[in-house]
C-alpha cells in the first residue's frame, strides 16, 4: 500500500513511499523461513540473555513489509508453553515478529518464563495476521462468514475484546458458531454476545508457519542460567536464619535485612530443619530425631528472599516453641531460580532435566512439593514426590527450578494438617444461601417443601443442586421429596470443595450440623471414622468444611422432611480418574460390609455462567453422558467441551461405586432448569438438575 507523494519543496524533489503491505497467500518458502529464523533468533536472545546473530537475507527489504499483527507461540508437545502477539496497526514485519517473540519468551503472565534448558524441546509457531474485516450482518449470518482453517477472529463489546487465532478453531474441530462462542468466552463475554448489534465482530486472514526451535538455533547455546549468588553467600544465608531462629526464641533481636548479602528474587525457598533433645546423662531411651521444612514457591513473579526468608524463621520459631522443642537444631537452605514448566502430573515431559543442576517441583494452589538429588533421575524424583502428595494433587503443575542448597539432597511437601473436632459443625451460609432465623429458614422452605405430598421410592442414590435455596431448593427438594428418607439410615452427602481450606479430599468430623444457634442436624461421627479408616483417600477435617456450603443447603430441607436424620459431609477437590476409581473399590466394599449402609447424595450444580442457550447446551451433553452409566465417560465429556460441573468428581466417585458394588445404573432426571428461570437474567446463568439413580 503506498501513499500519495508528498508535497515536494524547494529543499528536495524525493517521493516518499511506505512499504508495500503483505500479501500472506503469496509468500515464499525463503520468506517463511526467514519469519521463523527471526523469531527464533528473538526467543533464543531473550531467554538466554546472549544476542543470536540473524542471516543476512533476515535483514532484506522483505522484513519491512507492512503486516497487520503477528503472533508467536510456542509449544513443548500439545503443552502450550507460551503465545503472545501484536496487532491492531500497520506495522514491519521484522518489528512485529520480533516484538511478538520477545513477550512470548518472558511475558506471558499466565506461565513460568522460557527457560533455557527448555529451547531444545520447543516447536515454534509464527502466524502473520492480515487486516480485520468487520463482519456485516447480524445475528446467526455472521457465522456464515468465518471460514474454519482460514480465519481467525476477534469480538469488541463495551470494554470487553477478545481474539483467537485460525488455528485454535482446527486444533479443537470447531464449527463457525462454534469458534465465535469460543472468542466471546475469550473476552469474558456471554457466548451468545457475537449475535448482539452492539458486538462488534472482526475476522482476519492468518497464516500460520511452524518448525522445531533447534533446527533454527545455533549449537552451544547454555543449558541454564548463570547462579546469583556464590556457595559461600548462601551458606551465610544459613547462619543467619539460625541465628534469627535463636534470637525470635531468646528474645533477642533479629536482622531483618542483611546489607553485606545479596538481595534478589528467587522462585523457590526451602528451610529444612532437623532437630532432636540435648544429650544428656539420665537420657536412657533413644529420642527419633525430627525433620520438618518451610517451603514458599513463586514462578512468577518470583519472591524477595530476605523478607520471606525473615518470615520464615518467624514462623518456624513459633512452631518449634509450639512443640516446646529444647534441643540441637540444624538449618539446610535451599534456592530455586529459572522456572520451567514441564506439564501435568504423569503426562510431564521431562528430557533436559538435568538433576545435578534442577529440582523437580510439583504443586497446586494448595500443595507444594519439590525433590533434590543428583543420584535420581528427574522421572524417579517426580515419582517420589506424587507418591508423598495427597489425593486430587497429584496431576498438579510440574516445574523444574535451577537449584542452590547447603544439602546434598532435598525433599520438601508442604500439605494442609487435617483438623479434627467435635461439637457441631457452625453455619457458613446462614443469612447468604438461606434465611438465618429459624421461623423464617421454616416458611421459606415449606414455600417449595411439603412433606405430606407424593410417593417416595427405594433408590441407590441421588444428585441434587447447592446453590441459594432461591435459586434451586424446589429442584433440591423434588429430589429429596421423591426418595424413601428412612430416619435410622444416614445419608452420605457428598460435594465438591468450593474453598481452598483444608485437605483435598474431606469428611466432616463434627458430631452435628448447626443451622441456628438452637437447631442442629446430627451428624454420624462414628461412620464417619470409619469411611476415613477404609477408604484411606480421604481424611476427617473440619478445615476443608468450616466454609463449604455444598452439604449446608441441603439442611434445611432435609430439616423439614426428615428432622431425625443423620448426615455425614464429603468434600472433594479434583482427583483423576485413576484417583477416583482407586477410591471407589475401597468405598464399595467398605458399604457392602455395613448391614445399613447410608444413601449416597451427589451435590452438584451444572454448568456455570454461559448464556441460558449455552448452558443448557453443555448441560445436556454432561447430563447424557451420566444417563449412559460411564463415569469415565462423564469426566471425559466435561474435560473436552469445557462444561464446569462443579461436582463432576462426586459424581464420577458415588457412579463408579454403586458400579463396583455390582449395580447397572438407570438415571432419571426428575427436573432441571436455571437461575435465570427465578432471576430472569438469561446473559449468565448456572444450571441445576436433580436426579435419581436406581
Amino acid at each position: 500500500m503506498s501513499n500519495s507523494p508528498s508535497k515536494p519543496t524547494t529543499q528536495s524533489a524525493s517521493v516518499a513511499v511506505s512499504p508495500a503491505a503483505l500479501q500472506l497467500d503469496r509468500l515464499t518458502s525463503s520468506q517463511r523461513q526467514i519469519c521463523l529464523q527471526l523469531a527464533a533468533s528473538s526467543v533464543a536472545t531473550a531467554v538466554t540473555g546472549q544476542p543470536i546473530k540473524t542471516p543476512p537475507e533476515s535483514l532484506s527489504e522483505f522484513v519491512q513489509s507492512i503486516v497487520m499483527g503477528a503472533f508467536v507461540t510456542l509449544r513443548r508437545g500439545h503443552l502450550l508453553r507460551g503465545c503472545c502477539g501484536v496487532l491492531g496497526k500497520p506495522m514491519a514485519l521484522g518489528s512485529a515478529i520480533s516484538s511478538a517473540a520477545l513477550r512470548t519468551a518472558r511475558e506471558d503472565q499466565r506461565m513460568a518464563p522460557i527457560s533455557t534448558c527448555e529451547l531444545a524441546y520447543l516447536d515454534l509457531e509464527v502466524t502473520l495476521l492480515g487486516p480485520l474485516q468487520h463482519i456485516s450482518g447480524a445475528g446467526t449470518k455472521r457465522a456464515e462468514s468465518v471460514e474454519i482453517g482460514k480465519h481467525g477472529l476477534m469480538i469488541r463489546r463495551g470494554q470487553a475484546s477478545g481474539l483467537l487465532l485460525p488455528s485454535v478453531a482446527t486444533e479443537r474441530g470447531w464449527s463457525a458458531t462454534e469458534f465465535l462462542q469460543a472468542v466471546c468466552q475469550k473476552a469474558q463475554l456471554p457466548t451468545d454476545s457475537w449475535l448482539k448489534e452492539d458486538a462488534e465482530v472482526f475476522r482476519f486472514d492468518g497464516l500460520a508457519m511452524s518448525i522445531g526451535l533447534k533446527e533454527l538455533l545455533p549449537s552451544g547455546l547454555p543449558t541454564s542460567g548463570p547462579i546469583p549468588l556464590s556457595l559461600d553467600e548462601l551458606r551465610e544465608y544459613a547462619q543467619v536464619a539460625a541465628e534469627n531462629i535463636a534470637a525470635f526464641a531468646c528474645g533477642g533481636t533479629p536482622s531483618y535485612v542483611v546489607p553485606y548479602l545479596p538481595d534478589q528474587s528467587v522462585n523457590a525457598l526451602v528451610l529444612s530443619m532437623e532437630w532432636g533433645p540435648e544429650p544428656n546423662d539420665q537420657q536412657t531411651s533413644a529420642v527419633p530425631i525430627q525433620q520438618g521444612n518451610a517451603i514458599q514457591v513463586s514462578f512468577r513473579p518470583g519472591i524477595p528472599l530476605q523478607s520471606n526468608l525473615y518470615q520464615m524463621c518467624q514462623r518456624t520459631t513459633n512452631m518449634l516453641a509450639q512443640q516446646q522443642f529444647s534441643g540441637q537444631l540444624t538449618l539446610g537452605l535451599t534456592l530455586g531460580f529459572d522456572p520451567a514448566f514441564h506439564g501435568y502430573g504423569g503426562q510431564a515431559d521431562l528430557a533436559g532435566v538435568d538433576t545435578a543442576a534442577r529440582a523437580i517441583i510439583v504443586s497446586d494452589q494448595r500443595h507444594c512439593a519439590l525433590a533434590y538429588d543428583p543420584s535420581q533421575s528427574a522421572e524417579q524424583l517426580l515419582n517420589q514426590l506424587q507418591s508423598a502428595l495427597p489425593v486430587g494433587s497429584k496431576e498438579g503443575w510440574v516445574h523444574s527450578v535451577q537449584v542452590m542448597s547447603t544439602l546434598p539432597r532435598v525433599f520438601s511437601l508442604s500439605v494442609p494438617t487435617p483438623i479434627l473436632a467435635q461439637g457441631a459443625r457452625a453455619p457458613a451460609v446462614a443469612g447468604q444461601f438461606y434465611p438465618a432465623e429459624d421461623a423464617a429458614r421454616r416458611a421459606f422452605v415449606s414455600e417449595f417443601c411439603d412433606s405430606s405430598t407424593g410417593q417416595t421410592q427405594s433408590v441407590l442414590a441421588a444428585m441434587v443442586p447447592h446453590a441459594g435455596l432461591k435459586y434451586s431448593g424446589h429442584i433440591a427438594a423434588k429430589v429429596w421429596q421423591s426418595i424413601d428418607l428412612n430416619p435410622n439410615r444416614t445419608v452420605l452427602i457428598i460435594s465438591p470443595k468450593h474453598t481452598t481450606q483444608g485437605v483435598n479430599w474431606a469428611i466432616c468430623p463434627h458430631d452435628s450440623w448447626a443451622l441456628s444457634a438452637t437447631t442442629t442436624i446430627a451428624g454420624d461421627p462414628e461412620l464417619a471414622s470409619q469411611m476415613a479408616q477404609h477408604v484411606p483417600a480421604f481424611q476427617l477435617d473440619a478445615a476443608a468444611h468450616a466454609s463449604e456450603h455444598g452439604i449446608e443447603v441441603q439442611l434445611p430441607i432435609l430439616e423439614q422432611l426428615a428432622p431425625g436424620i443423620k448426615v455425614i459431609g464429603v468434600a472433594m477437590h479434583a482427583g483423576s480418574w485413576s484417583e477416583i476409581k482407586s477410591a471407589a473399590v475401597k468405598m464399595a466394599d467398605w458399604l457392602q460390609s455395613l448391614d445399613n449402609p447410608p444413601l449416597l447424595v451427589i451435590s452438584s450444580d451444572m454448568n456455570h455462567f454461559a448464556d441460558d442457550a449455552e448452558n443448557r447446551r453443555r448441560d445436556r451433553m454432561a447430563l447424557d453422558a451420566m444417563a449412559s452409566g460411564d463415569p469415565e465417560r462423564l469426566l471425559d465429556v466435561c474435560r473436552q467441551h469445557e462444561i464446569s460441573m462443579c461436582g463432576v468428581v462426586p459424581a464420577a466417585l458415588v457412579m463408579e461405586t454403586l458400579r463396583q458394588m455390582g449395580h447397572s445404573l438407570n438415571i432419571q432426571q426428575l427436573d432441571y432448569g436455571t437461575s435465570a428461570d427465578v432471576s430472569g437474567d438469561k446473559s449468565r446463568v448456572v444450571g441445576y438438575a436433580g436426579l435419581i439413580l436406581t
